[in-house]
């Protein structure tokens, strides 16, 4: 397979482990309308700092929990003003360090310093994300074959299900040559995963409501669905010679009844109908109306349903069309109470499964609308993304108490999609965004708190207040135009009044501000900062950041999964049991402590391992290897990761 190679990818491979633990710290908690000192716990996190950093500090709680992903990183365009700050220890990049990344001409390296950028980011991601989940990426033309070999070398090229095209509905001369009018959503699964056999569980699964006429028989009611044929390459009697059996139709008693009347041996290498099938006189007599499956690109054709539950299942078989044109259609019944009528049809409202759209048309200026709208002024963010796309994307992954994570969150476009997803189909999802910019507090949390609360928004509405033809008569009546147009000035309904022209009219136009009510989204979230890291830089446990997080860090290390505060009758050190082996940390802040026998007779937990962290340990090699008992020293012995 292809792979990518840039100027510092081997410095940055395994950067992601070389970036410091730090914890997350808790600034305060907006419970709908309200913010407080306590944590809402809600699950819902909007975190202020350097996403490396905070990427990190979520693994304990989070590795292998995070169903969704969405980011909208720097696409690179060269007029961003973006900065290469992660500190590789290498001279070759650490020169890169607080250098705005310049445009194509100007920079030689600046595909490199975003790769370098994002590898170890979307490395972490891979960590966060769960095993079915997903991440989608938007991008441009600037970096989207990069991404794309990126991506193929972290999640593997097989994980590889996307991209999506991005009709942005309002292109304005973004080249020279050709007019963008798109962007690309990158998408890749964690891993496939296999069931029945060889098939793979979709990642992804497109849900909407569809409306289908319903039809009634015999106080019955029902919809039709498609033939009970196949278009593919393997849909060809010569590949599913059992497939090919004719349907005999009487189309005045609606009988039908299916007979194997070809030669299956020849049905193997035939082609040729008149060949292969033999058609039964006897039911043509009767009236029946022998119906074959159609040919596919000039080769004949087969069923979907096996002839035994063609005849079996009859009821469900609906024969629609009429002589010459007779098509084989499968039929779902209904219960009557959720059908309903309009202009003397039936129909019936349900929610229909299938793939994404490969190109899906959303503005990019609604995004840009609905934040002015929000924040009460214009021009405050670049480019936020429309709030219907994210909540389209979101709602592709089937499930909806996901966790849905936003790195790049900038204006909080993703926080506000997820609350209003779970407003209207009654979703439990959680969102976590990271911005490491100032504004992660007056715009990121800030609109993600007035959609919580409800806001209102003002508009401009441009009204024509009188018309005038142009011709002689209005000429002479030109003071009173005026005199009108210097009244209307004065009135306060109007912000701005003008005399215009258009086409053969004069017009006097005013411009009225709308005040509007956004109902609020509801829900809760709460506000961190990244803090102290775990390590000293003499590779001491920085006591600062309080024992409980050391003991998280500690155990999450061990098995992968979060620590859970759950009551147990072990000792105060006891950290949890997992896969059989139980883990003690005997520590405290102000003594040294010890493994011994003393220690181990306060210990409860039965398990066939034990692993016990302490400073010293008087216990012997030979007792220890006995009861299989694993010493790790504090804080020689404690990964770093």
């Amino acid at each position: 397979m292809p792979t990518l190679h840039w100027i510092g990818k081997d410095k940055v491979i395994n950067h992601h482990m070389d970036v410091p633990f730090k914890v997350l710290e808790h600034s305060y908690g907006f419970d709908n309308g309200t913010q407080t000192d306590q944590e809402t716990n809600s699950g819902n996190k909007i975190i202020h700092g350097d996403n490396l950093e905070a990427l990190k500090a979520l693994l304990p709680e989070y590795e292998g929990q995070i169903d969704c992903i969405y980011i909208d990183p720097p696409y690179n365009t060269g007029n961003e003003g973006w900065v290469y700050n992660d500190n590789v220890n290498d001279p070759k990049i650490k020169k890169w360090l607080g250098q705005v990344v310049g445009k194509e001409s100007e920079d030689l390296s600046r595909h490199d310093k975003w790769l370098c950028m994002m590898y170890p980011r979307i490395k972490l991601l891979h960590k966060l994300l769960s095993d079915d989940g997903a991440i989608f990426i938007s991008i441009d033309d600037n970096e989207y074959s990069n991404l794309k070999l990126l991506c193929d070398d972290i999640f593997g090229y097989p994980n590889c299900i996307g991209p999506i095209i991005q009709n942005k509905m309002n292109a304005k001369n973004d080249t020279v040559n050709v007019q963008k009018n798109h962007e690309f959503i990158v998408l890749y699964r964690k891993k496939g995963t296999v069931t029945e056999g060889t098939k793979v569980n979709p990642s992804i699964i497109n849900k909407q409501w569809i409306t289908k006429e319903v039809f009634e028989e015999d106080g019955e009611y029902y919809y039709v669905n498609d033939s009970i044929t196949t278009r593919g390459e393997g849909g060809i009697l010569n590949a599913r010679t059992n497939l090919g059996y004719t349907v005999y139709y009487n189309p005045e008693t609606k009988e039908k009844i299916a007979i194997q009347d070809y030669d299956v041996e020849l049905a193997k290498t035939s082609n040729n109908e008149d060949e292969l099938y033999t058609t039964d006189e006897n039911l043509v007599s009767l009236g029946y109306i022998p119906i074959r499956p159609p040919k596919v690109r000039g080769k004949l054709g087969c069923w979907t349903w096996s002839l035994d539950k063609f005849n079996d299942q009859q009821k469900e078989i609906i024969i629609t069309g009429k002589k010459g044109s007779y098509a084989v259609k499968k039929r779902t019944f209904v219960e009557k109470s959720d059908v309903f009528g309009e202009e003397g049809k039936f129909f019936i409202q349900m929610i229909s499964f299938g793939n994404s759209r490969s190109i899906i048309n959303f503005s990019t200026n609604d995004g840009t609308n609905e934040l002015n709208n929000i924040m009460g002024e214009s021009n405050i963010f670049d480019n936020p993304k429309n709030i219907n796309m994210l909540e389209y994307l979101i709602s592709l992954i089937p499930n909806q108490n996901a966790i849905v994570l936003d790195s790049f969150a900038g204006s909080g476009s993703t926080a506000q999609a997820v609350l209003s997803l779970n407003k209207k189909d009654k979703g439990n999802r959680k969102f976590i965004c990271i911005e490491m910019m100032d504004y992660a507090e007056t715009i990121t949390a800030e609109r993600t708190r007035r959609v919580i609360s409800g806001y209102n928004y003002s508009g401009n509405k441009k009204e024509v207040v009188s018309t005038f033809p142009i011709n002689i008569t209005t000429l002479k009546k030109a003071d009173k135009i005026v005199n009108q147009y210097n009244e209307l000035k004065q009135e306060s309904k109007f912000k701005d009044v003008k005399i215009e022209s258009s086409g053969n009219e004069i017009l006097i136009t005013g411009v009225t501000e709308i005040i509007d009510k956004v109902e609020p989204l509801g829900g809760s979230f709460d506000f961190y900062e990244l803090g102290q890291p775990m390590f000293l830089k003499d590779g001491n446990l920085n006591e600062l950041v309080g024992v409980e997080r050391i003991r998280q860090y500690v155990y999450y290390t061990e098995t992968k999964t979060p620590l859970t505060s759950s009551k147990h009758k072990d000792n105060k050190h006891f950290l949890g049991k997992h896969n059989d082996t139980a883990y003690y940390f005997h520590y405290e802040l102000d003594e040294v402590t010890t493994l011994d026998h003393t220690f181990l007779a306060t210990m409860k937990t039965k398990a066939e391992q034990y692993v016990i962290y302490a400073d010293n340990c008087l216990l012997t090699k030979d007792f220890m290897t006995k009861h299989n008992i694993i010493f790790k020293k504090i804080p020689r012995d404690i990964t770093r990761f």
